[in-house]
């Protein structure tokens, strides 16, 4: 019998699409390099991208593949149990089986949203929702006063801004780092 990861793993692969597995690398049986397990700990992401050479293996109690963490080229092996959620890297859309998520995700997810409660089902996975910055509306300055004319104009189009006060506008604005 086919474990439900793996085959959503080969549906993926089947529709030309990139499996992301969410694993728990605390977990014993996890095979990463040390670093891996103590940055990612039951937070790991990873991408089975088919354009690099995995050598993937589905076995009974797992899978192995061969993995790249800052161009070290490393094997490594994920029991089922490890294996908490598979998605579709460009969509999200995947599984979630429940009885593998650990504990510490769930309860981190129920003070952020509703933890799913799917096993084996289809959901949309999304990532939590970030604060939105704060926005204040910037009034536009006077413009500066036109000469008089003798003669009346034909009234011009909407008036452009000079560069000095395009550039005061420009100056209000900040970058928000959106990394991630």
């Amino acid at each position: 019998m086919v474990h439900p990861v793996q085959s959503v793993i080969e549906s993926l692969y089947a529709a030309g699409r990139c499996p992301r597995l969410h694993v728990d690398a605390t977990h014993a049986s996890v095979t990463v390099p040390d670093f891996i397990r103590q940055q990612w700990r039951e937070r790991l992401i990873i991408d089975l991208d088919a354009s690099y050479p995995l050598d993937l293996v589905f076995g009974e109690s797992g899978l192995a593949a061969d993995l790249s963490f800052g161009g070290h080229v490393t094997r490594c092996s994920f029991p089922w149990e490890s294996i908490y959620i598979v998605t579709d890297r460009s969509t999200g859309r995947g599984i979630v089986l429940d009885r593998h998520v650990p504990e510490s995700v769930k309860r981190q997810a129920a003070g952020q949203q509703p933890a799913p409660a799917f096993d084996n089902a289809i959901t949309k996975v999304e990532p939590p929702a970030e604060p939105k910055p704060e926005l204040r509306r910037v009034e536009a300055e006077p413009a500066e006063e036109a000469p008089a004319v003798a003669e009346a104009a034909p009234p011009a189009a909407a008036p452009s801004p000079s560069d000095d006060q395009a550039k005061k506008r420009r100056a209000a604005f900040r970058v928000i780092d959106g990394g991630g």
